[in-house]
């Protein structure tokens, strides 16, 4: 494994532990043990101070935690009627293990479904997919019958919490980190981070009734272990691993549904290159965006273009902390378009401010110029780790850790 930067070698805090490979099949939360308490308890010493911001920014709901809330929102949020939202936490619940949350936007909270680990799921850190009909697919990165993590429905409006599918491990899928999408062929699509014969992570299938055990698998060199989702673009699959490839750094990979075969349209090296992307690709204007957590000088993260062919590789932005004009670093989740302005938003784990508690940045597609929209205090939210969603000129999100509780919030920003 790559070693970790300062700010995630605390074992409590490391998220990005959760990419240790389990080779033998058994039980990743077993190897874990100690450590998936992770943001949820490693932010406590964070010293809470205010600054002023030049967009409207406001907290909807800072997580409680306890019985009654959940804890650690370490994914984006998704749309419900009414104006409110639904999250998936990592933590918090009956049994501590993370919820399935209806966020309201007068910014009270009900708990949908609190995971209970072992049978059913544990960690939902997914953003919940909702399909038409209003029912909401997702997946759990750890529990059901093996361990290694779940596909569920939620059908909204009645108690009717099913899950579709338990992983078994390899060489069966495996930790679905991210959530799933729809194909346009009336299935959805995700990944697993381990599972397949060599245990490097696969592209799964997912019925609307229940998981289909087809499957694509990765072999290193084509990417190994994609933490992302998967983007459609011009009825092929894309998505991004966080290593394999020529330099074992992480890949853009393609996946042909038909017959499972993959090209690599980019080998991340590091260096000036980015390396290791976490967070799923963006089509616009059929160009493919996204991110990639290190690489760039001084190995803080990337923001990057390609286009669906492998042509046109171009890194947009090069982030550079807090030592330098206050920029972000670490970039986890991926981009997202206001259609108002054309411009692309994201976020990154930390940088933006003095605090070093990450910040949401606005990226010119064309140019690659960046611009810091807020910067994270602490009491106003830390480290956000999720996708944004945007609708009318507003963007919604959430942190991982920081709030009222400090544990992690949603959050609004008019532009």
């Amino acid at each position: 494994m790559r070693s970790l930067p300062a700010q995630w070698q605390n074992p409590r805090c490391a998220r990005h532990m959760a990419v240790a490979r389990d080779t033998k099949g058994q039980k990743m939360q077993k190897i874990l043990s100690g450590l998936r308490s992770g943001l949820l308890g490693c932010g406590m010493a964070f010293v809470f101070l205010g600054g002023a911001h030049a967009n409207s920014f406001a907290v909807i709901h800072s997580f409680a935690g306890g019985i009654n809330d959940g804890a650690g929102p370490l994914s984006g949020v998704a749309p419900a009627p009414h104006g409110d939202f639904y999250v998936a936490t990592d933590g918090g619940g009956a049994s501590g293990l993370g919820t399935l949350t209806l966020v309201r936007r007068d910014g009270s909270a009900q708990i949908l479904h609190s995971f209970t680990g072992d049978a059913d799921g544990q960690n939902a850190d997914s953003t919940p997919f909702r399909w038409s009909d209003g029912s909401l697919y997702a997946t759990t990165q750890f529990g059901g019958a093996s361990g290694c993590g779940t596909v569920y429905r939620y059908i909204p409006g009645s108690p009717d919490y099913q899950q579709l599918q338990a992983f078994l491990c390899a060489p069966d899928g495996a930790f679905p980190f991210a959530g799933l999408a729809d194909s346009g062929k009336g299935y959805l699509l995700g990944t697993g981070y381990n599972g397949g014969d060599d245990d490097d992570g696969t592209l799964i299938f997912v019925d609307l009734d229940g998981y289909s055990s087809s499957s694509c698998q990765l072999k290193g060199s084509d990417g190994a272990h994609p933490f992302a989702g998967i983007t459609m673009a011009n009825g092929n699959i894309y998505t991004v691993t966080t290593a394999g490839g020529a330099a074992n750094l992480g890949t853009v990979t393609e996946f042909d549904p038909a017959n499972c075969a993959t090209t690599v349209l980019h080998s991340f090296t590091g260096g000036s290159d980015g390396a290791t992307p976490y967070g799923s690709l963006f089509l616009y204007k059929n160009v493919l965006y996204g991110t990639t957590s290190f690489g760039g000088d001084p190995n803080l993260g990337t923001a990057f273009r390609i286009n669906p062919d492998g042509s046109g590789y171009t890194v947009l932005h090069t982030f550079q902390g807090i030592d330098k004009h206050l920029d972000g670093s670490f970039p986890h989740g991926g981009l997202a378009l206001n259609e108002k302005d054309g411009m692309l938003f994201g976020t990154t784990i930390n940088g933006g401010s003095p605090h070093d508690l990450g910040m949401v940045f606005k990226l010119n597609p064309k140019t690659g110029a960046e611009n810091i929209v807020h910067a994270f205090s602490g009491s106003d939210g830390a480290h956000p780790y999720g996708n944004l969603y945007i609708k009318k000129n507003t963007i919604y999100g959430t942190t991982g850790s920081g709030g009222a509780s400090n544990l992690g919030e949603v959050f609004k920003v008019k532009l």
